[in-house]
């Protein structure tokens, strides 16, 4: 099959002031990669762009992207490190680092994308498909490296990453090279299996991912995902768990089949039956108390690796379908992030409480983009913006609608073009209640703010237990807590830590009479 790829055109003549010779762009990278890592990414990524529309032949082309690869390769840690440390929106030099390293990333993609179109329009090809299997293998590391630096600074894919990773994978299939291993040293690494790591991450929702909770899980995928296989064959049961669908000649990731999605041209399917398998064991033994070693070498709790093992199950084999459509809405909304500033807004008058003559931080603007019963996407519309990340408690007002709702910051979406933010947000709680808690038998001075979400009474109609939201760290799972709310003083137990995000625990708990 003929390899039509989304490539920029090539100019007429190759800039006079654009350096084209291997060696001489080697030793001027070599003397860039140790100084600043934001300019050195940046002024890589520009002479490569220049590089990739200039009329150059293959070798020499193969030779100067194998450069900047190397050089890339040095940069990418140390730019990654800067913008997982970074609040959103990004901005300043975060937003720089965030830009830099995408465009290199895309760049790469493209040298190597242009290097393997031509390899596929010889007649004659000596030596067997060993330079088309290389070709392909850079092509998609480029790709994966392209959506992780998206994903890191939750940032749009470029555009056409996904259409011609799905070509080029087609063209891998027809060629009956799919499987064929990327090195001698390493025969289960195949050009599929690379395939498959990309697949996956996309559709693990990555989005919502701790910048720390990436890493993880591309070791894990790097181990098992050749677990997941793809075929062509429709499966008995499209709508069935552990399906997604490749959407072949679409810009688009893979998507649960039990979400839908109309998509004209072929498909492919990808079943992920055998890794859902294998990480319903490794949650197994983790609920029993095996030790394991942490996913990505961080350093995680139990907890915190079992939750992010449930995501994975949850989007890989058993994706929740959405019960409500999303509504668009122009509303305003006020907005204030962390569990101090939450409190602060909830709280009533409590004796004792630390922090209690602290004036609350102000709230900043955002605007509604669509809602559902369960949350909201919103915009963040202020000139200085509030820093987020994921898992944030944040205190909504909502033009029109009284009283304050409670909401955990989902996933986001970053235009690093304008430094703007787009953020989901799930409902937790439409009366939130301030209130002060210290471990059992604690005097009054040891009581510290924390939130119930939402009022008791509410819950015990629905048959469910109420929540707390304390600061992180101060209280431990089974832990009984003295518990004052208003002028009520009780006891509870915290019986299910719920979530663990940036400043506070989220528990279930029962009160004790």
């Amino acid at each position: 099959m003929p390899l039509a790829l989304r490539l920029p055109p090539l100019a007429a003549r190759a800039p006079q002031n654009l350096e084209l010779r291997p060696s001489r762009v080697a030793t001027w990278l070599a003397q860039i990669v140790h100084g600043d890592a934001v300019e050195a990414a940046r002024a890589a990524g520009e002479a490569l762009a220049l590089t990739n529309r200039a009329p150059l032949g293959p070798a020499r082309r193969i030779e100067l992207c194998e450069h900047y690869w190397r050089t890339a390769a040095m940069l990418w840690p140390r730019l990654e490190q800067q913008v997982a440390a970074a609040a959103h929106p990004l901005a300043g030099a975060d937003l720089e680092a965030a830009r830099a390293g995408l465009t290199l990333a895309s760049e790469l993609s493209i040298g190597y994308k242009r290097l393997l179109v031509a390899e596929a329009a010889r007649r004659f090809s000596w030596g067997g498909p060993r330079r088309t299997v290389a070709l392909i293998r850079r092509t998609f590391q480029a790709t994966l490296r392209v959506l992780i630096n998206s994903y890191l600074s939750y940032a749009p894919v470029p555009a056409h990453t996904w259409f011609d990773a799905h070509d080029v994978y087609s063209y891998s299939r027809s060629r009956r090279i799919h499987r064929h291993a990327i090195a001698v040293d390493q025969p289960d690494a195949t050009l599929e299996r690379l395939y498959l790591q990309s697949l996956l991450l996309a559709l693990a929702n990555p989005y919502g991912f701790l910048p720390s909770q990436l890493a993880s899980v591309l070791e894990y995928l790097q181990d098992h995902a050749h677990l997941a296989r793809l075929t062509p064959v429709p499966p008995v049961h499209r709508m069935a768990k552990a399906v997604a669908v490749v959407p072949v000649g679409h810009d688009f990731p893979p998507f649960s089949a039990n979400k839908g999605g109309a998509t004209d041209g072929s498909r492919l399917y990808l079943l992920t039956f055998d890794l859902a398998f294998e990480l319903q064991e490794r949650i197994r033994e983790l609920e029993t108390g095996a030790t394991m070693a942490p996913l990505g070498g961080a350093t995680q709790t139990r907890e915190q690796q079992l939750a992010l093992l449930q995501r994975l199950l949850r989007q890989w084999a058993i994706p929740p379908a959405r019960q409500f459509n999303r509504l668009p809405s122009r509303a305003r909304v006020v907005m204030c992030a962390g569990l101090p500033g939450v409190w602060q807004y909830s709280r009533r008058l409590v004796a004792g409480a630390r922090g209690t003559a602290q004036a609350p931080p102000p709230m900043t603007e955002c605007q509604v983009i669509n809602h559902t019963t369960g949350g909201y996407a919103l915009r963040q519309t202020a000139s200085t913006p509030a820093p987020l990340r994921v898992g944030d408690l944040i205190a909504l007002r909502i033009e029109g609608r009284p009283g304050l709702q409670v909401a955990m910051v989902r996933w986001f979406r970053n235009a690093l073009s304008d430094g703007r933010l787009e953020f989901g947000c799930e409902l937790l709680s439409d009366s939130p209640e301030a209130a002060a808690a210290a471990p059992e038998h604690a005097t009054d001075a040891d009581l510290l703010p924390v939130l119930v979400l939402p009022d008791e009474d509410e819950f015990e109609m629905e048959g469910a237990s109420p929540q707390l939201a304390a600061p992180a760290g101060a209280f431990a799972l089974e832990q009984a807590v003295s518990l004052r709310r208003g002028t009520r003083t009780g006891f509870a137990v915290l019986t299910k830590l719920v979530e663990q995000g940036p400043g506070f625990d989220l528990y279930e708990f029962v009160p004790v009479t």
